[in-house]
């Protein structure tokens, strides 16, 4: 990696929660990538595993700006990318430590931004590592039925020429998954919104901000990046999740479901601003009616076995 501090070009902004596993692979990553000019920026916001010590021994190269756990993922991000915009960096990056990039998606990703104008972002084809499942392709908003996002089915053909389609236009980019930002369009519409939404659902809210201001978003189908899911929001596992943890899905930060940020998120983008508890109530009823369905089932096979 080419990590020398320089007044211009690609800078990528990752933060990191503890996971050294995973912030390692990720970097070794982009170590094996084929464009290499540019310059990494790690956030970590509060680890208490071996991140702290094993960064700077591993990677000297890579520079690590220190924060707190009050940060969240917003607020680490925000900070990375002061730091890159402060560089003078003309694009940005958001990286997740639990996202691994393909050898040659970082010099497409890039190409592709660079060929359009600044407004456009540009996202990678996102799968899941282990079972090779797509991940970002066919997602959009239904906000009116309480859905911040919902993917649409796919038909055969679709899947089967989705490679060979480069750059297709998608209604919603799914978090800080190797997207590409021209620092302007930060300049137009501002940064994640730590304050109102710390964690989830601040990218939603971004993306959403783009559109708005006319940001096209992007998805590149040949720039591949593949996501490790194993550590996730707390409200995953429906089937095997006591009542104590499904109650406090409702509140901890750590989830997506949590109340004061999708009540937050809803105030700002519910298509009546003045009725926006009904999207809540509508997320958290379908919501509750998965949890007793999915407990249900789960009961039933127990008994059946």
């Amino acid at each position: 990696m080419n990590l020398v501090a320089r007044k211009a070009g690609l800078h990528i902004v990752i933060p990191v929660l503890n996971g050294w596993a995973q912030t390692k692979r990720c970097l070794e990553a982009l170590k094996e990538s084929t464009y290499q000019d540019f310059r990494v920026i790690v956030v970590d916001h509060g680890s208490t595993d071996e991140t702290k010590q094993a960064l700077p021994t591993e990677f000297p190269d890579v520079e690590c700006i220190p924060g707190d756990d009050s940060l969240w993922w917003a607020g680490a991000t925000n900070l990375g990318i002061r730091q890159a915009i402060a560089y003078s960096a003309s694009h940005i990056m958001l990286l997740n430590n639990d996202c691994y990039m393909a050898p040659d998606a970082i010099e497409k990703l890039l190409q592709y931004s660079q060929e359009y104008d600044d407004n456009c972002i540009v996202a990678p084809l996102t799968k899941d590592q282990l079972t090779g499942k797509l991940l970002n392709i066919g997602y959009t908003t239904c906000l009116w039925l309480g859905f911040p996002s919902i993917r649409m089915p796919m038909g055969f053909s679709q899947r089967n020429n989705l490679e060979s389609r480069g750059l297709i236009p998608t209604h919603l980019i799914m978090g800080g998954r190797g997207v590409i930002i021209p620092v302007s369009v930060f300049e137009k519409v501002g940064l994640l919104d730590e304050d109102n939404l710390p964690h989830y659902l601040a990218d939603h809210d971004f993306y959403l901000r783009c559109k708005d201001a006319g940001i096209r978003l992007m998805i590149a189908t040949d720039a591949h990046l593949f996501v490790d899911n194993t550590r996730t929001t707390i409200a995953d596992n429906l089937s095997s999740m006591p009542f104590s943890t499904f109650r406090n899905t409702l509140s901890n930060r750590k989830s997506h479901r949590n109340f004061k940020d999708l009540s937050a998120f809803f105030k700002k983008h519910y298509p009546i601003k003045r009725l926006y508890l009904l999207g809540v109530v509508m997320n958290f009823s379908r919501y509750f009616l998965r949890y007793i369905s999915a407990r249900i089932l789960n009961l039933c096979n127990s008994q059946g076995k």
